[in-house]
C-alpha cells in the first residue's frame, strides 16, 4: 500500500484546507492517509464524509505535544475516537497553553522594541492551533528575518530572546489518552530530536513502559541510515513500524505527501492494528 500517517493541514500548521490535502492524497495515489494536526483532530473531522466520496482510506489522528524530562516530543495518536471527551479535553488544554506561549513570546519581543504580533498572528492562525511557526512567520513579514529556520536561531530557540519553555502534559498522560481514546501511541520522528543514541532508548523505554505501541521509522528525508537504526529499534522493542512524511506544505519539496521509502523487512507495519 501507498500510505501517510503524519501530514498536516490548516486545522494546525498546514497551509492546505483539510479538502484540498484529500485531493493531493488522490493525485499523489495513496491508499490510505492520516491527518494527524497538532493537538487537534478537526482536520481529519471536516473531511471524514469527502475521503470516503473520494475513495480514500482515511485514518484519524493527532500529534500530541508533550514533555519527556523537560523535553519538548511528539506522539502520534493513530485510530483514535475523536469523540472521545478526556482525548478532546487534554488537546483542548493543550491549545490553550500553546496560546499562552505565542503571548508570553509576544511580550518578550515587545519588551525589546518590537510592535505586537498578535493580531496578525491570529490573522494567520484563523482556527487553527498557534505556535512558534506564526510568530516565524511575522517575523519575515516584518522584515526582521528572511526565513522560518532564521526565526528560531535567532529570536525563538532556547537561549534566544523570545524564548519560552513548554507547558506540554508529560508523556505518560499523552500515552495513556491516546489509549483511553482506543488509539495506537506512535513515536513522531524520533530522529529530530538530536539525543545521544543512549537517551534515545532511554526516552523509548519509558515511551514502551507507557503503553507507545508504535514508532516512525520511515520519514523525510529519507536517510537509510534512520530507517534501518529506527527499524532495529522497532524490532528491539516491540514496536510497530509507522511511516511518516510529516507533510506542510507543497513547496516544501523534500517532505511531500506519500515520499516515502518502503517499510524494511522484519517489522511489523502499523496499519495491522487499524479497526475497519
Amino acid at each position: 500500500m501507498k500510505v501517510d500517517f503524519h501530514c498536516h493541514t490548516q486545522a494546525s500548521d498546514g497551509s492546505l484546507t483539510p479538502h484540498q490535502l484529500i485531493d493531493l492524497a488522490i493525485e499523489k495515489q495513496l491508499d490510505c492517509l492520516a491527518i494527524t494536526d497538532h493537538d487537534t483532530t478537526a482536520g481529519y473531522q471536516a473531511v471524514v464524509e469527502y475521503a470516503r466520496q473520494q475513495g480514500l482510506r482515511l485514518i484519524s489522528g493527532v500529534e500530541m505535544s508533550v514533555l519527556w524530562q523537560g523535553r519538548s516530543i511528539h506522539i502520534v495518536g493513530l485510530n483514535v475516537d475523536t469523540d472521545n471527551p478526556l482525548l478532546q479535553a487534554l488537546l483542548a488544554d493543550i491549545r490553550d497553553s500553546r496560546w499562552a506561549r505565542v503571548k508570553q513570546i509576544n511580550s518578550k519581543l515587545v519588551k525589546r522594541g518590537h510592535p505586537c504580533m498578535l493580531a496578525r498572528i491570529q490573522q494567520i492562525v484563523g482556527v487553527g492551533v498557534a505556535a512558534r511557526p506564526h510568530v516565524a512567520q511575522v517575523l519575515i513579514e516584518r522584515g526582521y528575518v528572511t526565513s522560518q529556520q532564521q526565526a528560531f536561531d535567532r529570536f525563538l530557540k532556547n537561549g534566544r530572546p523570545g524564548y519560552v519553555s513548554e507547558a506540554w502534559p508529560a508523556l505518560e498522560r499523552g500515552v495513556a489518552t491516546i489509549m483511553q481514546a482506543g488509539g495506537i501511541a506512535v513515536m513522531a520522528h524520533p530522529e529530530k530530536y538530536n539525543m545521544t543514541s543512549r537517551k534515545l532508548n532511554l526516552m523509548l523505554t519509558d515511551f514502551a513502559q507507557a503503553g507507545g505501541k508504535g514508532i516512525e521509522v520511515v520519514t523525510t528525508p529519507n536517510r537509510t541510515s534512520n530507517i534501518v537504526g529506527m527499524a532495529d529499534r522497532a524490532k528491539r522493542y516491540g514496536f510497530y513500524a509507522s511511516v511518516g512524511s510529516d507533510f506542510h506544505r507543497p513547496e516544501h519539496k523534500w517532505r511531500n505527501l506519500g515520499w516515502l521509502a518502503a517499510l524494511p523487512d522484519g517489522v511489523v507495519p502499523v496499519w495491522q492494528l487499524f479497526r475497519d
